[in-house]
């Protein structure tokens, strides 16, 4: 048995987040020389945005772990996991299958925020990048992308595509949080704290100026469109019209303009539903 490529396949799964009590059973695999296998774990997680953190842990989380052999050593590798969240009073069984090199070695913690719709900030080895550190620059550099699962579509695998946002695409979360009447980040400090909840795809628990009032809300990234997702109390989804009213009129207003401006085209336009209708009436009746 590859003692050193145990103790690696060992330090993976503790950066993965799966801590150490797989390490005996990996051990017991390897020293078999089974050339495929698969280990299970499972947890049970508190909701996502949850603002209690000694809230019921009313969500289950499955991993399967899979391991395989090289054909032409004794070295193992680990390529991807399954996770499965089962979420309480929802029939729907979410799935994903994490490649650890196409999807920038996503942890276990990471992939259940994912999977919670959530989307995060991961530094992470660009395909250029990946070739500097193949050839062995040190100084091949990280880019910072936001990440995101697409949880309404699955592809031929039956995964769910993730979505990743360069920062060319342009989502400036500083910038985005300055647009928002949020109450408590005025101090650098602050500020920073709620960055970095958003940045690891977490819920930010604030109070934001809707209308004349202070209102409790519950805040996560949205790179995708460049905004904030905001929720009340009750986590019902606050509309971004209702955050800003007056960019709402503006909107309206404008739409009414380029309406009016609008060339008027003739109205006598055939109708086809009219015109199976004046056809179904003069048709003969057949005996």
């Amino acid at each position: 048995m590859n003692e050193n490529n145990l103790e690696y396949l060992k330090k993976s799964l503790e950066y993965l987040g799966f801590g150490k009590k797989l390490n005996d059973v990996l051990e017991n695999a390897i020293r078999r020389e089974i050339p495929t296998f698969s280990l299970g774990i499972e947890t049970k997680m508190r909701p996502a945005e949850s603002k209690n953190p000694n809230a019921e842990r009313t969500e289950t989380l499955q991993f399967k772990i899979n391991f395989n052999r090289s054909k032409e050593s004794d070295q193992y590798f680990l390529n991807n996991y399954l996770v499965t969240l089962a979420k309480k009073n929802d029939p729907i069984v979410r799935e994903q299958t994490f490649d650890l090199a196409r999807d920038h070695r996503i942890t276990a913690l990471q992939a259940y925020k994912l999977l919670s719709g959530l989307s995060l900030e991961k530094e992470v080895y660009l395909k250029s990048n990946n070739e500097q550190v193949a050839q062995g620059n040190e100084q091949a550099q990280k880019t910072p992308v936001w990440l995101k699962l697409n949880l309404d579509i699955t592809d031929a695998y039956g995964n769910h595509p993730l979505r990743t946002f360069r920062p060319e695409y342009g989502y400036d979360l500083v910038k985005t949080l300055a647009a928002y009447p949020i109450k408590d980040i005025e101090s650098p400090d602050k500020l920073q704290e709620v960055l970095t909840t958003l940045r690891n795809g977490n819920y930010y628990h604030t109070e934001m100026l809707i209308g004349n009032k202070n209102v409790p809300v519950s805040i996560v990234a949205n790179p995708q469109i460049k905004t904030l997702d905001v929720f009340d109390k009750n986590m019902k989804e606050i509309r971004q019209e209702t955050i800003f009213p007056d960019q709402d009129k503006a909107k309206k207003s404008q739409q009414e303009q380029e309406r009016a401006s609008e060339p008027q085209h003739s109205q006598d336009i055939s109708q086809p539903w009219a015109q199976e209708q004046a056809q179904e009436t003069d048709r003969k009746r057949g005996r």
